[in-house]
């Protein structure tokens, strides 16, 4: 007997560092444990979030693939943490013996290892610490691939963090090329013909690029250095202007700028003017046909407040609170899902503070407040 244990947990150490994929080893881990303790049926659950799915089993095919956490015998075993065994002598209404046991990497639990119908008909208390010992090993295991999965996730941020940079900037550089040769023949071209319009388009098109380059390059970094200097707010307004007919050119909205302040502000200037550009050109995707997009600003205390508002598609509830997250989209066809995340991140750079209001297929409202001396 003595032999049979010791053939087993070679075995199951063996498993345990030959491989990290666990699809290959909470298989072995659970036939070898059968084999040894005699029983019928045996598999692993793991938890995902509050639901426990079937990693693996053995013998009869269970009842359920998945289940909630507390629910039933093996949901409150994953919830609370503590075995559950039964044997005939015990309870003749349960199979002839039953043993489930939590998957606990420290205080955190990870799944039940479930042991049913042993030919013996109950587990003896020395085949009881066996298993506990063997659903520790697992557990153990279990983390360590989900550890492993992590570091590897990181390394892979990191390596795509750097391929943005760098992407970003060999974009940023052609641009700065290409615009030169624009300058030049937008001074060439005359100013009524359609090749000055075609100039000006190209001109829009080529900011938006810059834009979401620039939006890549900061997402790459760990933390933004801002470049604070004092102008007025219809400075930025006034460069913005400029990209009305960009803004609008989806929906042939109405661009409208409310502004009530003339006030200096102490901020990143070039960082606001890409917060309200990725804003206005959300705005002109969702408005509706003919309808109304609004930049409105003014001094509000010791802030400077902006809204951005259209009329248009408005966002799902349940979608609102995923609005700031990098690459989120909320569905749409358009767009990377870098904007909004680099919006939240340059008003809190400033400390600042942004809040969304919507009502689906009414009007989305974009509330930003920022200090005005930095």
């Amino acid at each position: 007997m003595k032999g049979q244990l010791l053939n087993a947990l070679i075995k199951i150490s063996a498993e345990i560092n030959s491989t990290m994929e666990l699809d290959t080893l909470l298989p072995d881990i659970v036939k070898i444990t059968g084999d040894y303790l005699k029983v019928r049926n045996a598999s692993i659950m793991l938890i995902d979030w509050d639901t426990l799915t079937i990693n693996c089993y053995t013998g009869r095919s269970p009842h359920h693939n998945s289940l909630s956490v507390k629910q039933g015998i093996i949901g409150d075993v994953a919830g609370t943490g503590t075995e559950y065994i039964v044997n005939k002598k015990q309870n003749s209404k349960f199979s002839k013996s039953y043993l489930a046991l939590p998957l606990k990497a420290g205080s955190k639990i990870l799944g039940v290892f479930n042991l049913t119908d042993k030919d013996e008909d109950y587990f003896n208390d020395d085949e009881v610490s066996i298993a506990r010992y063997i659903a520790s090993q697992c557990a153990l295991a279990i983390e360590r691939h989900n550890i492993y999965n992590k570091m590897r996730a990181n390394e892979n941020l990191q390596a795509i963090g750097l391929l943005k940079s760098s992407v970003a900037h060999d974009i940023s550089n052609l641009l700065a090329i290409a615009d030169v040769y624009l300058g030049l023949m937008e001074e060439e071209v005359d100013k009524s013909s359609s090749m000055y319009e075609y100039v000006k388009a190209v001109k829009s098109e080529m900011k938006r690029i810059s834009i979401l380059a620039t939006d890549m390059l900061d997402l790459s970094k760990d933390k933004l250095v801002l470049h604070k200097t004092k102008f007025k707010i219809t400075e930025l307004v006034n460069e913005l202007k400029l990209y009305s007919e960009a803004f609008s050119k989806n929906s042939n909205a109405k661009v409208d700028f409310i502004v009530k302040s003339d006030d200096e502000i102490v901020a990143d200037k070039n960082r606001l003017f890409r917060v309200f550009f990725n804003l206005l050109n959300n705005a002109g995707d969702a408005a509706k046909e003919n309808g109304r997009i609004v930049l409105s600003i003014k001094r509000t205390g010791k802030d400077i407040s902006f809204l951005v508002a259209d009329d248009g598609k408005g966002i799902r509830k349940e979608d609102l609170g995923k609005l700031f997250q990098p690459f989120y989209t909320s569905g749409k066809i358009k767009g990377t899902g870098l904007g909004l995340a680099v919006v939240h991140d340059i008003i809190e750079a400033h400390s600042g503070t942004i809040r969304v209001r919507s009502t689906l297929g009414a009007y989305t409202c974009f509330l930003i407040r920022i200090p005005k001396d930095g």
